[in-house]
């Protein structure tokens, strides 16, 4: 063993309780790096490499002087479930760390492309001098460790490729390696499509809290507008229609004032959205005949405003109750109207039945 071997061999059993004490301390800042923002990941692992690789390598590199020559002593891998969060942790990073070197082997031109499936960010990074000012981070003042940040997908690539055994492109025949080119371009492609779905459902997410916040509001102008916006309901029947009558609609949402709709509700005892909801799901065929029998009276290429649709489901609220009007929101010959229609809905629900 060369004198330089057993210094950093040396170092490196002087070092343990450090080295130790860094993992802990890298595992403890990056879990709530990632508790913090959100990031969503597979795996975090954090390793002191034993005194063997190390022995390895100072062998088969013969150039080490000394350990802090060394940069992947320690080192941590982050795996993430989407693409798009390896950037976002790589700027945390920066913010929590100094950079001494960078080099994103994601970015590969694929026909000189030799390791098919490393693709990850692999940084060398150290304790800012901010953070070492610090007594208890003190000790970490000139150690410089490993870091890579890779998805899911391609760690599996990368395990994958280690178990088929070759050392580098020149032991692979050429018809392989074009094979093996296409799949690592087509894993890049399936982490972009993972991405945007995730996008997609967080969108789909936000819709569905957001429709659970106006269902329990109570009915007004505003609640209304949103009910009708937001409804996956509302939509099926406006989506129907479209289909049916190939009508173009509008928005004017001064309908639901001009029309008194939220009278109209309260009137006959619907004050919060969700109850409305109730009612929409309940009588929904109802409502869906009575559109289109209201439709079929527009002329062709007339805009439809959307928010008629509660001006009909009042109607057929109305249909069903088969109340008086004493704050004359409805017209007497408008009752009259409904009374027949309540027929016609009762006499459709029996031929449907």
């Amino acid at each position: 063993m060369h004198n330089s071997a057993k210094k950093i061999i040396k170092q490196y059993h002087d070092n343990q309780e450090v080295y130790r004490s860094l993992k802990h301390d890298i595992e403890d800042i990056f879990t709530r790096i990632i508790e913090t923002h959100h990031f969503r990941i597979s795996n975090m692992a954090i390793r002191i490499k034993s005194e063997d690789a190390l022995m390895k390598k100072i062998t088969y590199k013969n150039k080490y002087q000394d350990i802090s020559q060394i940069t992947d002593v320690v080192a941590c891998r982050i795996i993430t479930l989407f693409e798009n969060d390896v950037d976002r942790i790589y700027e945390c990073v920066k913010d929590n760390f100094d950079i001494v070197e960078y080099n994103d082997k994601r970015k590969k031109n694929y026909d000189d492309r030799i390791d098919f499936g490393y693709n990850s960010l692999h940084l060398l990074i150290k304790f800012n001098d901010e953070r070492c000012q610090l007594i208890e981070y003190s000790a970490y003042q000139d150690i410089v460790f490993e870091l890579q940040i890779r998805t899911t997908l391609q760690h599996s690539w990368a395990e994958i490729e280690h178990g088929l055994g070759y050392k580098s492109q020149y032991e692979i025949p050429k018809d392989i390696r074009r094979r093996l080119t296409r799949l690592s371009a087509s894993l890049e492609l399936l982490d972009e499509e993972f991405v945007q779905i995730a996008k997609e459902v967080d969108e789909y997410n936000k819709g569905i809290v957001h429709i659970e916040k106006v269902l329990k509001t109570d009915i007004n102008a505003n609640s209304l507008a949103q009910y009708v916006n937001t409804s996956p309901r509302i939509n099926n029947i406006l989506e129907k229609l479209h289909t049916e009558f190939q009508f173009q609609f509008e928005r004017d949402s001064e309908l639901i004032s001009q029309s008194r709709i939220v009278q109209r509700f309260h009137y006959m005892g619907y004050t919060y959205i969700n109850e409305l909801d109730d009612f929409v799901e309940n009588h929904l065929k109802e409502i869906e005949w009575l559109s289109r029998e209201r439709i079929e009276n527009y002329k062709e290429h007339q805009k439809i405003n959307i928010y008629n649709v509660l001006i009909w489901i009042s109607l057929v609220m109305l249909a069903n109750e088969g109340s008086a009007d004493p704050e004359n929101i409805f017209t007497q010959e408008s009752i009259e109207r409904l009374q027949v229609l309540k027929e016609l809905i009762e006499e459709k629900q029996m031929s449907v039945s």
